[in-house]
C-alpha cells in the first residue's frame, strides 16, 4: 500500500466493532503494515481551511473539493489511526471490497503526514511507520 493511496473499502472495520462504507488514506508503509486514517465530508466543526487544523475539537487534515479526484470537500480524521495488514488489504482489494480512488500529490501527502505525526492521538509505532515514508 503506497502511502498517500486513498481507497474506498466497503467493508470498513471501525475501532468500535461497526463496519461500513469509508474511504481512507494510507499515511505510511512498513514491514507489511499500513497506517491509515479514515475520511470524513462531514464538516461537524471542522475548519474549513487547506491543510493541516490540530486545533480543531477533532483534529484533521482539510482537503478541498477535487483534490486527488475527491467529490466532496474531505477531512481526514487525525484523531483514530488504524493498521492493515498488507496481505488482508491485498486480499480485499482482489474481491473488490477495497477499490483504488486516487493518489496524493507528494506535496500533500508530506504536510499529511507531518500534521498526523504531529498528532496527539498516534501511538509511536504508527509514527516510526509515518515517519519511515516521510521524504
Amino acid at each position: 500500500m503506497t502511502p498517500g493511496s486513498v481507497f474506498f473499502d466497503r467493508d470498513f472495520h471501525f475501532h468500535d466493532g461497526v463496519s461500513g462504507e469509508k474511504l481512507f488514506v494510507v499515511l505510511g508503509f512498513k514491514d507489511g503494515v499500513a497506517v491509515v486514517a479514515k475520511t470524513t465530508s462531514k464538516q461537524h466543526g471542522r475548519g474549513n481551511v487547506y491543510g493541516c487544523q490540530p486545533e480543531d475539537r477533532f483534529p484533521n487534515f482539510h482537503l478541498p473539493l477535487h483534490t486527488c479526484y475527491l467529490q466532496k470537500t474531505t477531512w481526514v480524521c487525525l484523531d483514530v489511526y488504524y493498521e492493515f495488514k498488507a496481505s488482508e488489504a491485498l486480499q480485499k482489494k482482489f474481491s473488490g471490497v477495497i477499490s483504488d480512488i486516487c493518489t496524493l500529490d507528494a506535496a500533500i501527502l508530506k504536510e499529511l503526514q507531518e500534521c498526523a505525526v504531529d498528532s496527539l492521538d498516534i501511538s509511536e509505532a504508527q509514527e516510526a511507520v509515518v515517519r519511515a515514508c516521510m521524504q
